[in-house]
C-alpha cells in the first residue's frame, strides 16, 4: 500500500520515537511511506528547521502562536491535497496535533480514507498545563471534537482517552484503542553490564528498582521515593535508579535527602534514548509509579521488552498494557505502602521477576509492538471496517 503521513511535530522526545518507529513498521511490512509536516523525516539533531520552529514557539506570545497553529490547517490542507494528488495513497495517516484540520478535510475533498492518530486530548492537556496558556481553549476544544469524528477511523493510546472523546461528542465505535509499542529487535533482553554498574557506582549485590523518562511531578516519582524508603528500612540491599532528567530533578534530590536516601538512590541525567535498553538492563523491578490518565506510558512497553518485571498503579491506561500477576503488578494507585510492599516483594523473588518478566517479553513479541499497530492500520483501511 501506499501511505501518506503527515506530523506536525519537531521530532524530537516520545514523539518523535514514535512517528519513526510507525514510519519504519510500516516500511518493514513492505508499504511505500511518504512522510509530511514542517520536519518531515529529519532526525531533531540535523535539522535547522526544527530549532527555528522551537525559537518561534518560545518567542511568540501564546495567542499569537495559536493563531499560527490555526492557519496551518490551510496550509496542511495544501500540501496534503498537493502529495494525495501526485503521490496517491491508498490513505492518510495523520498524528493528531492541535488546532490542525487540514489533513482530515483533505482526504475527505479527495475521498481517501485518513486514519487519525490521538496520543492525548490536546486541548485538555494544554489547558490545564501552568506553563503553557491555552487562549483560544473552545476553538481548540470544538476543532479536537470534529477531527476526531470525521477521520475515517481514530486510533487512540488507552481506553480512557477513548471514553475521554467520546465524552465530547465523538461517536461511540469511531475510536480504536491501540497502545504504543516497542522495537522488540533494540529492546532485546541483555545481561546487567558490571562496567555500566561500576560507573554508576552501584554494588552489585544490590536489587535495582529502576525509573526512566523526563523528571516531571505527575510521574509520581515522590511516591516511589517514599516507597524505597519503606523498602530501605527493612534492611534490604536495594538501590534506586532513576534514568534521565527534567525540570523536577531539584525535588527529588530534596525529597531523598529528606527522607534519607542519598546512599540507596542514583540520578543519572539525561541519556541517549539509545543508551537505554543497557541502563534499563540494569533493573531488577521496573516501576511507572504514575501518569496521566490517557496515556500510554512508553517505558512500561520498553520494560516489557527487556523482560523486567514491572510495577504500574492499577489504573485503566496501565491495564490496557499489564495483565496483573502475569506479565506485572499492580498496585492502588496513590499508595506508597502498596508500592513499597510490591516493591519488596519483587526485589525478594527472583524467580518471580523472571517468570513476570518472560511473561512481560511475550506480550510484547506478540502484540505490543510497533509492526502489530502499523499492520492493524492497514487491516483497518483493507477490511474496510471504516466509515
Amino acid at each position: 500500500m501506499k501511505i501518506l503521513y503527515h506530523h506536525r511535530t519537531l521530532g524530537d522526545g516520545a514523539e518523535g520515537i514514535h512517528v519513526r518507529e510507525m514510519v519504519k513498521a510500516f516500511r518493514d511490512l513492505g508499504h511505500e511511506v511518504r512522510v509530511i509536516g514542517p520536519v518531515g523525516e529529519s532526525v531533531p539533531t540535523e535539522s535547522r528547521k526544527s530549532r527555528l520552529l522551537g525559537n518561534v514557539k518560545k518567542m511568540l506570545p501564546s495567542a499569537a502562536y495559536e493563531v499560527l497553529e490555526i492557519a496551518y490547517t490551510a496550509h496542511a490542507f495544501w500540501e496534503t491535497s498537493r502529495e494525495i494528488r501526485t503521490f496517491r495513497p491508498d490513505f492518510v495517516y495523520d498524528r493528531y496535533i492541535a488546532f490542525n484540520a487540514g489533513t482530515v478535510l483533505a482526504a475527505r475533498r479527495h475521498r481517501v480514507p485518513v486514519i487519525l492518530e490521538v496520543n492525548a486530548p490536546l486541548a485538555l492537556e494544554r489547558g490545564s498545563e501552568p506553563d503553557e496558556k491555552l487562549t483560544f481553549r473552545t476553538i481548540a476544544s470544538r476543532m479536537e471534537s470534529w477531527v476526531c469524528s470525521s477521520a475515517t477511523r481514530t486510533v487512540v493510546v488507552s481506553t480512557p482517552l477513548k471514553t475521554y472523546l467520546e465524552a465530547i461528542g465523538v461517536p461511540a465505535g469511531q475510536c480504536v484503542v491501540m497502545p504504543n509499542g516497542v522495537d522488540p529487535v533494540r529492546f532485546l533482553p541483555r545481561d546487567k553490564n558490571p562496567a555500566l554498574l561500576a560507573e554508576l557506582g552501584i554494588p552489585a549485590d544490590r536489587a535495582i528498582v529502576g525509573f526512566t523518562g523526563i523528571l516531571r511531578p505527575w510521574h509520581g516519582l515522590d511516591l516511589l521515593l517514599q516507597a524505597m524508603a519503606n523498602v530501605v528500612r527493612t534492611g534490604a540491599p536495594v538501590c534506586l535508579l532513576i534514568v534521565g532528567d527534567g525540570p523536577y530533578r531539584a525535588t527529588i534530590e530534596q525529597i531523598v535527602a529528606k527522607l534519607g536516601l542519598q546512599r540507596s538512590v542514583v540520578v543519572t541525567g539525561r541519556v541517549a534514548h539509545e543508551r537505554v535498553p543497557d541502563l534499563v538492563a540494569l533493573f531488577d523491578v521496573a516501576v511507572s509509579p504514575s501518569a496521566t490518565f490517557y496515556a500510554s506510558p512508553m517505558k512500561v512497553i520498553e520494560y516489557m521488552a527487556l523482560g523486567k518485571a514491572v510495577v504500574v498503579p492499577e489504573t485503566p491506561n496501565f491495564l490496557d498494557i499489564i495483565d496483573d500477576g502475569i506479565n506485572g503488578i499492580t498496585f492502588l494507585q496513590g499508595d506508597a505502602d502498596g508500592l513499597g510492599r510490591a516493591l519488596a516483594r519483587l526485589c525478594g523473588s527472583p524467580a518471580l521477576r523472571d517468570q513476570l518478566g518472560c511473561q512481560a517479553r511475550r506480550k510484547v513479541e506478540g502484540r505490543l509492538n510497533w509492526r502489530w499497530n502499523a499492520d492493524a492500520v492497514c487491516r483497518l483501511v483493507e477490511t474496510r471496517t471504516v466509515n
